[in-house]
């Protein structure tokens, strides 16, 4: 008889082991396979990258090191080896090795996708649960191509790249093995359906942002401004719609505003774009001096083609930005009212562009409220995410 408890699986630390940690807090966790989980206490020789590998609240007594998985990727690396076909072996490795826990412990399965064990791996009576946390690619796809049409050059990098990815990977059907599929955006979840997954298993649970403190925690006051000041962080690619934010800017010609790009990589034809000195162009930066660019910054805007979630939005809202994104991404899934976020049509330019001047005229007349948004930003943090995907699972035991 199997018991009403899960085996988690997942592969590093992705998304800050949130889920197996939800599953353990509400007593549905009875193993968490993963490639590396750090001591509680761990040892002052070990990297920091990989004491970093836990979570508190989490203890290491619930997991299970699939250290060969961990082995086989740190090896790749040192070597300089491509990392997807690497991924795609290791991930059937972790997959193997929850199977065979779940099997012994006699649990239901709730897994990343890409780690769902093999269907002879799984006893019979195993309830299956994914959480899908990227968009299917055939979605994906259709939306690269279209926009690729309408500016080749720019995105002719990031699209060749896309392509290639699309080629060597063909292994995105897991949800066909499963009994129940969450995921943390309406994209996703409208992704999976273009698939061909039916709409009554798949449940959207928003990702959370729980905010640092702030180095000054007194609330701003609006007040008028000389110059409005606009935000991008990310990578200059397709994908993050850079090149749909750089041609709406230079169209709508904003007076007493300035766009500053964080990129810590950009794509040559998005880069060659850029003509007005309105527009700043920054590498990496440091914590501390990113921190520094959303306190100046009124408006934080990615206008992504997709984006399966988009954690940058919630830590734009609760440094006080408002947020601009489409309808491709995570935000709207997070109902914010109209003075926290502007959700834009995906490639509609000159929607973009009207928003952009809007906002700059808001900001200059100290129009946009910090606290109230930041206020907004913290209505939803990962314990409510952690809560609903403890509800979830325990759905799936009914």
């Amino acid at each position: 008889m199997t018991q009403d408890r899960f085996v988690c699986a997942i592969n590093r630390n992705r998304d800050g082991y949130q889920v197996p940690l939800a599953l353990y807090e509400a007593g549905l966790l009875e193993r968490f396979v993963t490639d590396f989980y750090a001591p509680d206490a761990p040892p002052g020789w070990l990297p920091a990258p990989l004491r970093r590998r836990r979570i508190d609240g989490l203890p290491h007594a619930a997991t299970t090191s699939a250290l060969a998985s961990f082995g086989v990727q740190a090896a790749a690396e040192l070597l300089g080896a491509p990392m997807a076909p690497v991924f795609r072996h290791t991930d059937r490795m972790l997959g193997h090795v929850a199977g065979r826990v779940a099997r012994s412990t006699r649990s239901h399965l709730y897994c990343y996708s890409p780690y769902l064990p093999a269907d002879c791996q799984i006893a019979p009576g195993t309830r299956r649960a994914i959480f899908e946390f990227h968009p299917l690619p055939g979605l994906l796809w259709e939306l690269l191509a279209a926009d690729h049409a309408r500016y080749p050059d720019a995105t002719r990098q990031s699209y060749q790249q896309e392509a290639a990815i699309k080629r060597d990977d063909a292994e995105h059907d897991v949800w066909r093995r499963a009994d129940a599929v969450s995921c943390a955006s309406s994209i996703t979840r409208r992704s999976l359906e273009y698939a061909g997954c039916d709409p009554s298993i798949i449940t959207v649970v928003p990702y959370a942002f729980d905010a640092l403190p702030l180095a000054d925690p007194s609330p701003p006051v609006a007040s008028e401004r000389a110059q409005a000041e606009f935000l991008f962080v990310g990578q200059g690619v397709q994908r993050k719609g850079l090149h749909h934010l750089i041609d709406a800017w230079q169209r709508a010609d904003l007076p007493d505003a300035r766009l500053t790009l964080v990129c810590y990589r950009i794509d040559p034809g998005i880069r060659a774009m850029v003509k007005s000195p309105s527009i700043r162009l920054l590498g990496r930066q440091e914590r501390a001096d990113l921190d520094a660019l959303y306190a100046a910054s009124d408006v934080f805007v990615m206008p992504s083609l997709v984006e399966g979630f988009g954690l940058v939005y919630l830590e734009a809202l609760s440094r006080g930005c408002h947020a601009v994104a489409t309808e491709n991404t995570g935000l709207p899934d997070l109902d914010l009212s109209a003075g926290a976020a502007t959700i834009v049509p995906s490639g509609d330019i000159d929607l973009l562009a009207a928003a952009l001047a809007r906002l700059s005229a808001a900001a200059q007349a100290g129009e946009l409220d910090r606290t109230a948004i930041r206020d907004e930003a913290a209505r939803w943090q990962w314990r409510d995410f952690r809560a609903a995907i403890a509800a979830h699972a325990r759905s799936i035991l009914t």
